[in-house]
């Protein structure tokens, strides 16, 4: 993991039928049906119910802190280690202490400007100019956003190659701080095999300004 303001996420990512025949069809369709259709209609009713229950299991999260964020990262994950961060970017969560393939971090501040999309701009700049996230880097959607304890928000997506050729995915999340006028910002990033929209979106969702600390 490079180091700075260029401290970008580039991890070490990895990557019978049954029939009946001739005219007797109509008659002997229920018998055809018989036990066999019972026992896959138990089964197909079965499968939503474990996968639903795994799911849940996989999909446990926790509440960290980042600066003054609040947020939910799925249960197991770690924090990010202190050495990688050394300018605006200045703590963060790991999927994985070994090898991680996502990281979610905090700037606490980027610029002097109290409007998040302007901030988001810069740092679009620094992704398309300064090759921080290399030269496949890609704007996504950018949209105005309600964030709890913010008095403005706004996200904006991403998607980028990493050194070893991973494809990935991410998200900034800005917010003014209504005390302070600060943007803080969250970065949600990670190989696309791991972070899936459905993890990205959770975890955006779940994020709360704390205005002031």
């Amino acid at each position: 993991m490079s180091k700075g303001e260029d401290n970008t996420v580039k991890l070490n990512m990895r990557k019978t039928t049954l029939g009946c025949a001739g005219l007797v069809l109509a008659l002997s369709l229920t018998a055809c049906g018989g036990s066999g259709d019972s026992s896959e209609s138990q089964s197909a009713g079965d499968a939503p119910q474990a996968q639903e229950a795994q799911q849940t299991k996989k999909g446990s999260m926790q509440d960290v802190m980042l600066d003054q964020v609040s947020l939910e990262v799925p249960e197991g994950w770690v924090k990010s280690p202190e050495e990688d961060f050394d300018g605006d970017w200045t703590e963060g969560y790991d999927d994985s202490a070994d090898s991680p393939t996502i990281r979610v971090r905090v700037a606490p501040e980027i610029n002097d400007s109290p409007h998040p999309d302007v901030v988001e701009a810069e740092l679009a700049a620094r992704a398309q100019v300064g090759g921080f996230y290399g030269p496949d880097w890609k704007g996504g959607k950018r949209e105005k956003a309600d964030i709890d304890g913010a008095s403005r928000g706004f996200t904006a997506d991403f998607t980028y190659v990493a050194d070893d050729d991973s494809q990935m995915r991410g998200r900034w999340v800005l917010m003014t701080d209504p005390e302070t006028n600060k943007v803080v910002t969250i970065e949600i990033a990670g190989e696309q095999d791991t972070l899936s929209e459905d993890l990205m979106e959770k975890i955006a969702d779940s994020i709360e300004l704390k205005p002031g600390k």
